[in-house]
This record gives C-alpha cells, sequence and structure tokens, in this order.
C-alpha cells in the first residue's frame, strides 16, 4: 500500500509574525518649511509705540484719544511706500506674510536699500525690495496738528488752522508772514496750490491732512524721520 502524504509542518508556536513593510513617512525639505511670520503688535500697542517715536508716553485709554490731548493725531490711510518715504515719519504698517491674519509692526526707519521693522520681539532689517512684497497698502501715523485744527480748510476759511497755514507758506516762500485771521485767499491759497502741486499732491488749494504734514517737514519743526540724514 502507498502510505498517506505527510501532512504540512504547523508553524512553529509562538513564532513572531512577518513584518509588514510601511512605507516611511515623508518629511518636508527645509524649502517646504515656512518662514515664521513676524511677531505682530495688537493695533494699541503699535499706536503707543509710535507715540514714544514721537517721546510722548499714552496714558491709559483708547490711544488716538489720549494722543490727541498731547497734541497728536492719529491718521489712517492707503498708499504704496514711495508715499511712506515722501510723508518721511515712523508709520504702523500691516504685512501680508499670512493673507488670513496680517501682521502689524512699525516701520520706523529706510537707509541705503533697507527697512527698519520693529515688531513685538524686537527689531529687524529687510531688504526694502523684499518690505514692498509684503506690504499690504495700509499704513497709520502720527502727525502735529496746529491749534484749533480742521479736518480740513479751504478758500474763504478763517482761524488758527489758516494762520499756521499761511505763516508756513510765507516761511517757505520767503516772503513777509501776513496778518492774522485772514481768509484763506490770494497769495496764500496761490501758495498753497502751487506747494500741493510740487509735492504731487492734488492741488487744489484744500488742505487736509496730507498737505498739513508736508507743510510740518520744511524748516527746524522737531518730528521723528524715517529717512536717513542724506535722505535716502
Amino acid at each position: 500500500t502507498v502510505p498517506p502524504p505527510a501532512a504540512a509542518p504547523s508553524p512553529a508556536t509562538g513564532a513572531p509574525p512577518a513584518a509588514v513593510s510601511t512605507p516611511a513617512a515623508a518629511q518636508p525639505s527645509a524649502a517646504a518649511t515656512p518662514t515664521p511670520a513676524t511677531a505682530s503688535f495688537t493695533a494699541e500697542a503699535a499706536l503707543r509705540q509710535l507715540a514714544a517715536k514721537w517721546e510722548v508716553q499714552l496714558a491709559p485709554g483708547e490711544a488716538c484719544q489720549e494722543a490727541a490731548k498731547r497734541n497728536l493725531r492719529c491718521w489712517q490711510t492707503k498708499g504704496g511706500l514711495a508715499e511712506i518715504r515722501r510723508l518721511n515719519r515712523p508709520v504702523i504698517i500691516k504685512l501680508r506674510d499670512d493673507p488670513a491674519q496680517p501682521q502689524t509692526v512699525l516701520l520706523t526707519a529706510i537707509s541705503a536699500g533697507k527697512a527698519t521693522l520693529v515688531t513685538s520681539s524686537g527689531t529687524e532689517t529687510v531688504a526694502f525690495e523684499a518690505l514692498e512684497q509684503r506690504f499690504d497698502g495700509s499704513f497709520t501715523t502720527f502727525w502735529r496738528a496746529p491749534r484749533s485744527w480742521r479736518e480740513e480748510v479751504t478758500q474763504g476759511d478763517k482761524g488758527p488752522d489758516v494762520d499756521w497755514l499761511a505763516r508756513r507758506l510765507a516761511q517757505i516762500n520767503g516772503v513777509k508772514k501776513p496778518r492774522e485771521n485772514q481768509p484763506l485767499a490770494g497769495e496764500t491759497l496761490r501758495y498753497l496750490r502751487e506747494f500741493q502741486s510740487a509735492q504731487g499732491l492734488k492741488a487744489d488749494g484744500v488742505a487736509g491732512p496730507k498737505t498739513f504734514i508736508r507743510l510740518s517737514q520744511p524748516g527746524t519743526l522737531t518730528e521723528p524721520r524715517l529717512l536717513a540724514a542724506a535722505g535716502k
């Protein structure tokens, strides 16, 4: 007789199961690692830091209201870095490193193609061209307003703010200081329009914050400056 075939040997008791090969998790390359976002100020903290550049320590409370008590006016607008250079004063800007949450920082200096930023964690220097790519276009600054300043003055207006305007324009043009409490008209209005045109502003004879800020730059008025002494 033919013997039955031998049974296949059973697996050894206690033998470990065969290892299953699992592909290793992909590791991000250095190039894929995002650049850490610049440390952001809160809006109020940024305003207080900016006020310090004007050597003003704001009391507790809403920053712009407290600044107004010290004759510093908040002015918020949109414009390019070229506009900020023309204004020539430190500003609060927003960076779009994270589009969902723009970072609020101070731009305090521009020199030799570099920009100095003050963040909530310190100071950093970046290339001006790189800053142009990161800047979202909005900025806030302070300016010192004349006594009894209005949001804008126009032809025929009178008052201390018009007197200040007339004195500054007379000084810039090297002419005799005009009498006080005169309406914005005649030679002063002509000087105003000429000044606006020379500054690249709308030469409409209406003086708002941008015109007053530009008028405060010539001469010896003491204000913080953005550009280096050489004007670059």
